[in-house]
Protein backbone atom coordinates (compact mmCIF):
# COMPACT_ATOMS: atom_id res chain seq x y z
CA UNK A 1 0.00 0.00 0.00
CA UNK A 2 1.17 3.53 -0.78
CA UNK A 3 2.44 5.96 1.83
CA UNK A 4 -0.11 8.50 3.03
CA UNK A 5 -0.06 12.00 1.58
CA UNK A 6 -1.28 15.52 2.30
CA UNK A 7 -2.00 17.70 -0.72
CA UNK A 8 -1.88 21.49 -0.75
CA UNK A 9 -3.98 23.69 -3.03
CA UNK A 10 -4.40 27.47 -3.16
CA UNK A 11 -6.75 28.72 -5.88
CA UNK A 12 -9.15 26.59 -7.95
CA UNK A 13 -10.41 28.19 -11.15
CA UNK A 14 -11.60 25.05 -12.94
CA UNK A 15 -14.22 22.93 -11.18
CA UNK A 16 -14.02 20.09 -13.68
CA UNK A 17 -10.23 19.83 -13.30
CA UNK A 18 -10.51 19.76 -9.50
CA UNK A 19 -13.24 17.11 -9.59
CA UNK A 20 -11.17 14.89 -11.88
CA UNK A 21 -8.12 15.28 -9.63
CA UNK A 22 -10.10 14.16 -6.58
CA UNK A 23 -11.80 11.29 -8.39
CA UNK A 24 -8.45 9.97 -9.61
CA UNK A 25 -6.93 10.30 -6.15
CA UNK A 26 -9.90 8.41 -4.71
CA UNK A 27 -8.93 5.36 -6.77
CA UNK A 28 -5.61 5.14 -4.93
CA UNK A 29 -6.19 6.67 -1.50
CA UNK A 30 -8.73 6.89 1.30
CA UNK A 31 -9.70 10.52 1.99
CA UNK A 32 -9.60 11.48 5.68
CA UNK A 33 -10.22 14.63 7.68
CA UNK A 34 -7.55 16.32 9.80
CA UNK A 35 -8.47 14.50 13.01
CA UNK A 36 -8.45 11.11 11.26
CA UNK A 37 -5.01 11.95 9.88
CA UNK A 38 -3.86 12.92 13.38
CA UNK A 39 -5.17 9.66 14.84
CA UNK A 40 -3.67 7.54 12.06
CA UNK A 41 -0.58 9.56 11.10
CA UNK A 42 1.59 6.47 10.58
CA UNK A 43 -0.97 4.51 8.54
CA UNK A 44 -0.63 4.05 4.79
CA UNK A 45 -2.98 4.82 1.93
CA UNK A 46 -4.52 7.98 3.40
CA UNK A 47 -4.97 11.35 1.68
CA UNK A 48 -5.85 14.65 3.33
CA UNK A 49 -6.75 17.72 1.27
CA UNK A 50 -5.64 21.18 2.43
CA UNK A 51 -6.04 24.72 1.12
CA UNK A 52 -4.01 27.77 2.13
CA UNK A 53 -5.13 31.42 2.39
CA UNK A 54 -8.89 31.21 1.77
CA UNK A 55 -9.10 32.65 -1.75
CA UNK A 56 -12.70 33.22 -2.92
CA UNK A 57 -12.27 30.42 -5.45
CA UNK A 58 -12.23 27.93 -2.56
CA UNK A 59 -15.81 28.84 -1.66
CA UNK A 60 -16.99 29.25 -5.27
CA UNK A 61 -15.29 26.30 -6.94
CA UNK A 62 -13.53 23.90 -4.56
CA UNK A 63 -16.10 23.63 -1.76
CA UNK A 64 -19.01 22.63 -4.04
CA UNK A 65 -16.92 19.76 -5.43
CA UNK A 66 -15.76 18.67 -1.97
CA UNK A 67 -19.39 18.73 -0.83
CA UNK A 68 -20.61 16.79 -3.87
CA UNK A 69 -17.98 14.07 -3.40
CA UNK A 70 -18.14 14.10 0.41
CA UNK A 71 -14.41 14.75 0.77
CA UNK A 72 -13.17 16.57 3.91
CA UNK A 73 -10.54 19.30 3.80
CA UNK A 74 -8.71 21.77 6.02
CA UNK A 75 -8.66 25.46 5.11
CA UNK A 76 -5.86 27.56 6.60
CA UNK A 77 -6.67 31.27 6.89
CA UNK A 78 -5.63 34.51 8.55
CA UNK A 79 -8.35 35.88 10.85
CA UNK A 80 -7.13 39.46 10.27
CA UNK A 81 -7.45 39.20 6.49
CA UNK A 82 -11.00 37.90 6.77
CA UNK A 83 -12.15 40.33 9.47
CA UNK A 84 -10.59 43.39 7.80
CA UNK A 85 -11.38 42.20 4.25
CA UNK A 86 -7.91 43.35 3.26
CA UNK A 87 -5.91 41.15 0.90
CA UNK A 88 -2.73 39.32 1.86
CA UNK A 89 0.49 41.23 1.16
CA UNK A 90 1.52 38.87 -1.67
CA UNK A 91 -1.88 39.34 -3.33
CA UNK A 92 -1.39 43.10 -3.20
CA UNK A 93 2.09 42.75 -4.68
CA UNK A 94 0.68 40.97 -7.73
CA UNK A 95 -0.69 44.29 -8.91
CA UNK A 96 2.65 45.96 -8.22
CA UNK A 97 4.89 43.20 -9.56
CA UNK A 98 6.64 45.33 -12.15
CA UNK A 99 10.02 46.91 -12.77
CA UNK A 100 9.13 50.15 -11.04
CA UNK A 101 8.12 48.49 -7.78
CA UNK A 102 11.16 46.20 -7.94
CA UNK A 103 13.44 49.23 -8.27
CA UNK A 104 11.55 51.04 -5.50
CA UNK A 105 12.04 48.09 -3.12
CA UNK A 106 15.74 47.81 -3.98
CA UNK A 107 16.27 51.51 -3.30
CA UNK A 108 14.46 51.37 0.03
CA UNK A 109 16.00 48.22 1.52
CA UNK A 110 19.42 47.84 -0.15
CA UNK A 111 21.06 49.00 3.11
CA UNK A 112 19.67 45.89 4.83
CA UNK A 113 21.94 43.58 2.85
CA UNK A 114 25.69 43.18 2.48
CA UNK A 115 25.46 42.63 -1.28
CA UNK A 116 23.70 44.40 -4.19
CA UNK A 117 20.15 43.06 -4.51
CA UNK A 118 19.05 44.51 -7.87
CA UNK A 119 19.54 41.15 -9.65
CA UNK A 120 17.41 39.24 -7.18
CA UNK A 121 13.70 38.72 -7.88
CA UNK A 122 11.13 40.91 -6.17
CA UNK A 123 9.58 38.08 -4.17
CA UNK A 124 12.98 36.76 -3.07
CA UNK A 125 13.81 40.20 -1.65
CA UNK A 126 10.44 40.67 0.04
CA UNK A 127 10.55 37.20 1.59
CA UNK A 128 13.88 38.04 3.21
CA UNK A 129 12.27 40.95 5.09
CA UNK A 130 10.11 41.28 8.24
CA UNK A 131 6.38 41.66 7.58
CA UNK A 132 6.33 45.21 9.00
CA UNK A 133 8.79 46.36 6.33
CA UNK A 134 6.92 44.52 3.55
CA UNK A 135 3.63 46.20 4.45
CA UNK A 136 5.28 49.62 4.72
CA UNK A 137 6.85 49.22 1.27
CA UNK A 138 3.51 48.28 -0.31
CA UNK A 139 1.50 50.99 1.42
CA UNK A 140 4.03 53.75 0.77
CA UNK A 141 4.39 52.79 -2.90
CA UNK A 142 0.62 52.68 -3.37
CA UNK A 143 0.21 56.07 -1.71
CA UNK A 144 3.09 57.75 -3.56
CA UNK A 145 1.83 56.46 -6.91
CA UNK A 146 -1.87 56.93 -6.13
CA UNK A 147 -2.60 53.26 -6.73
CA UNK A 148 -5.96 52.09 -5.48
CA UNK A 149 -5.89 48.79 -3.63
CA UNK A 150 -7.47 45.87 -5.50
CA UNK A 151 -10.92 44.67 -4.44
CA UNK A 152 -11.04 42.00 -1.75
CA UNK A 153 -10.53 38.53 -3.27
CA UNK A 154 -10.80 36.13 -0.31
CA UNK A 155 -13.68 34.56 1.61
CA UNK A 156 -15.87 36.59 3.98
CA UNK A 157 -16.70 36.01 7.64
CA UNK A 158 -20.15 34.72 6.62
CA UNK A 159 -18.63 32.22 4.20
CA UNK A 160 -16.08 31.14 6.80
CA UNK A 161 -18.87 30.39 9.26
CA UNK A 162 -20.80 28.45 6.64
CA UNK A 163 -17.71 26.35 5.89
CA UNK A 164 -17.13 25.77 9.59
CA UNK A 165 -20.73 24.66 10.11
CA UNK A 166 -20.57 22.25 7.17
CA UNK A 167 -18.58 19.77 9.29
CA UNK A 168 -16.72 18.98 6.06
CA UNK A 169 -14.18 21.82 6.24
CA UNK A 170 -11.87 22.20 9.22
CA UNK A 171 -10.59 25.74 9.81
CA UNK A 172 -6.89 26.03 10.61
CA UNK A 173 -4.57 28.91 11.44
CA UNK A 174 -2.19 30.54 8.94
CA UNK A 175 -0.80 33.37 11.14
CA UNK A 176 -2.06 36.96 11.36
CA UNK A 177 -0.19 38.65 8.48
CA UNK A 178 1.36 35.72 6.57
CA UNK A 179 4.98 36.61 7.42
CA UNK A 180 8.03 34.46 6.90
CA UNK A 181 8.27 33.66 10.60
CA UNK A 182 12.02 33.06 10.54
CA UNK A 183 12.48 36.75 9.63
CA UNK A 184 10.62 37.99 12.71
CA UNK A 185 11.62 38.80 16.28
CA UNK A 186 10.65 36.42 19.08
CA UNK A 187 7.80 38.73 20.08
CA UNK A 188 6.35 39.04 16.58
CA UNK A 189 6.68 35.31 15.86
CA UNK A 190 4.76 34.48 19.04
CA UNK A 191 2.09 37.07 18.27
CA UNK A 192 1.65 35.83 14.70
CA UNK A 193 1.21 32.23 15.82
CA UNK A 194 -0.69 32.49 19.10
CA UNK A 195 -2.69 35.55 18.06
CA UNK A 196 -3.99 33.89 14.92
CA UNK A 197 -5.06 30.79 16.83
CA UNK A 198 -6.80 32.81 19.54
CA UNK A 199 -8.57 35.10 17.05
CA UNK A 200 -9.81 32.21 14.91
CA UNK A 201 -11.13 30.51 18.02
CA UNK A 202 -12.98 33.73 18.91
CA UNK A 203 -14.46 34.07 15.42
CA UNK A 204 -15.48 30.45 14.90
CA UNK A 205 -16.32 29.49 18.48
CA UNK A 206 -14.28 26.31 18.00
CA UNK A 207 -10.92 25.06 19.15
CA UNK A 208 -8.24 25.52 16.50
CA UNK A 209 -6.21 22.32 16.30
CA UNK A 210 -4.26 22.75 13.06
CA UNK A 211 -1.70 25.22 11.77
CA UNK A 212 0.10 25.74 8.44
CA UNK A 213 3.32 27.72 8.11
CA UNK A 214 3.30 30.57 5.56
CA UNK A 215 5.60 29.63 2.71
CA UNK A 216 6.45 26.67 4.88
CA UNK A 217 9.95 25.43 4.01
CA UNK A 218 11.66 23.87 7.08
CA UNK A 219 14.89 25.63 8.02
CA UNK A 220 14.19 28.55 5.69
CA UNK A 221 10.77 29.78 6.80
CA UNK A 222 10.57 28.32 10.31
CA UNK A 223 12.69 26.45 12.82
CA UNK A 224 12.87 25.21 16.41
CA UNK A 225 11.65 28.52 17.86
CA UNK A 226 8.38 28.38 15.95
CA UNK A 227 7.85 24.70 16.79
CA UNK A 228 8.37 25.46 20.48
CA UNK A 229 5.74 28.23 20.36
CA UNK A 230 3.27 25.91 18.62
CA UNK A 231 3.79 23.15 21.19
CA UNK A 232 2.78 25.66 23.87
CA UNK A 233 -0.58 26.12 22.12
CA UNK A 234 -1.50 22.43 22.11
CA UNK A 235 -1.96 22.34 18.33
CA UNK A 236 -2.40 18.75 17.06
CA UNK A 237 -0.84 18.96 13.59
CA UNK A 238 1.43 21.54 11.97
CA UNK A 239 1.85 21.54 8.19
CA UNK A 240 4.86 22.62 6.14
CA UNK A 241 5.26 22.87 2.37
CA UNK A 242 8.07 20.33 2.24
CA UNK A 243 7.25 18.20 -0.79
CA UNK A 244 7.17 14.66 0.55
CA UNK A 245 4.96 11.74 1.53
CA UNK A 246 4.29 10.70 5.11
CA UNK A 247 6.60 7.81 5.80
CA UNK A 248 8.75 6.34 8.54
CA UNK A 249 8.77 7.70 12.08
CA UNK A 250 6.79 10.88 11.84
CA UNK A 251 6.73 14.27 13.57
CA UNK A 252 3.24 15.78 13.99
CA UNK A 253 4.71 19.28 13.87
CA UNK A 254 6.38 19.12 10.45
CA UNK A 255 3.78 17.38 8.27
CA UNK A 256 4.87 17.57 4.59
CA UNK A 257 2.48 18.58 1.82
CA UNK A 258 2.69 18.09 -1.92
CA UNK A 259 1.56 21.21 -3.77
CA UNK A 260 -0.87 20.73 -6.67
CA UNK A 261 -1.89 23.60 -8.94
CA UNK A 262 -2.14 22.15 -12.46
CA UNK A 263 -1.68 19.11 -14.64
CA UNK A 264 -3.45 16.01 -15.87
CA UNK A 265 -3.69 12.72 -13.97
CA UNK A 266 -0.36 11.45 -15.32
CA UNK A 267 1.46 14.64 -14.25
CA UNK A 268 -0.11 14.70 -10.78
CA UNK A 269 0.37 10.97 -10.20
CA UNK A 270 4.09 11.29 -10.95
CA UNK A 271 4.49 14.47 -8.90
CA UNK A 272 3.05 12.58 -5.94
CA UNK A 273 5.05 9.44 -6.71
CA UNK A 274 8.39 11.22 -6.83
CA UNK A 275 7.47 14.05 -4.37
CA UNK A 276 10.84 15.08 -2.89
CA UNK A 277 12.83 13.98 -5.94
CA UNK A 278 10.50 16.05 -8.13
CA UNK A 279 11.48 19.22 -6.29
CA UNK A 280 15.19 18.36 -6.46
CA UNK A 281 14.97 17.80 -10.23
CA UNK A 282 13.15 21.09 -10.67
CA UNK A 283 15.81 22.95 -8.73
CA UNK A 284 18.58 21.30 -10.74
CA UNK A 285 16.91 22.32 -13.99
CA UNK A 286 16.58 25.97 -12.93
CA UNK A 287 19.79 27.86 -12.29
CA UNK A 288 17.94 30.38 -10.18
CA UNK A 289 15.11 29.46 -7.86
CA UNK A 290 13.40 31.60 -5.26
CA UNK A 291 14.60 29.37 -2.42
CA UNK A 292 18.22 29.60 -3.61
CA UNK A 293 18.00 33.39 -3.85
CA UNK A 294 16.39 33.68 -0.43
CA UNK A 295 19.10 31.60 1.20
CA UNK A 296 21.71 33.97 -0.20
CA UNK A 297 19.77 37.07 0.86
CA UNK A 298 19.14 35.71 4.35
CA UNK A 299 22.83 34.95 4.79
CA UNK A 300 23.74 38.45 3.57
CA UNK A 301 21.12 40.29 5.62
CA UNK A 302 22.46 42.90 8.03
CA UNK A 303 19.40 43.05 10.27
CA UNK A 304 15.88 41.67 10.43
CA UNK A 305 14.62 44.34 12.79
Amino acid sequence: MQNSIVLMFHEIHNKLWFKEVLQNLGKRYKFVNAFQLYENINNKGLCHITFDDGHQSFYDNAYPILYELGIPATLFVSPKVIEDEKNYWFQRVRKLNNKDFHQYVCQKVSNRFKIPIIDFSLYSILKALPIKIILELIENYERENMIKEESYINITIEQLMELKDSELVEIGSHTINHPILANESDRVAEFEIKGSIENLKRITGKEINYFAFPNGQPGLDFGDRELKILKETGIKLVFSTESNKIKGSFHNYVVPRIGISKGNNFFIKNKIRFAKQWLLLRNLSHRKTEDKERKVLTAMRISNS
